[in-house]
């Protein structure tokens, strides 16, 4: 029983260390959000390799996005009933990472980030999406 134990222990610990130690991610190039995105693994030091070959990645991450533009009618009504400018814009995206191998969802994740000038959050969630990967991968 312990032996099967630490065996099932050693998988998962190596599961884990597999995703965290250099492992390479494929980044669609047609997917505009993909330049946002990998931008944000190198600057939140995600351990991962992108690259543009599935053939060599170990994981495929993929994206839904959405964004809102709000309105400035809606931010001048925000600003007279609760004193706060508040157009409504927002952009949010989703992610999720296969397991090239396997096929399983190693990770998925939602980020919505709102902007009351109604200008682009593209870049703070895309640094949300790839921080709350690394700290996925540090469990």
């Amino acid at each position: 029983m312990k032996k099967l134990l630490f065996s099932a222990i050693l998988l998962s610990v190596s599961v884990v260390w597999a995703q965290t130690s250099g492992s390479t991610v494929y980044l669609d190039p047609s997917n505009p959000f993909s330049t946002d995105f990998s931008a944000a693994l190198q600057k939140k030091d995600v351990p991962v390799t992108v690259t543009i070959n599935p053939a060599k990645a170990d994981y495929t991450a993929t994206f839904a996005v959405a964004k809102r533009k709000g309105s400035v009618f809606q931010g001048i009504t925000s600003q007279m009933t609760t004193g706060w400018y508040k157009s409504g814009a927002w952009d949010q995206a989703t992610i999720q990472v296969v397991d090239n191998h396997t096929q399983n969802v190693v990770f998925s994740y939602t980020c919505k980030k709102g902007n009351n000038q109604g200008d682009s959050m593209t870049k703070s969630v895309a640094e949300c999406l790839a921080k709350h990967w690394k700290e996925h991968m540090e469990k």
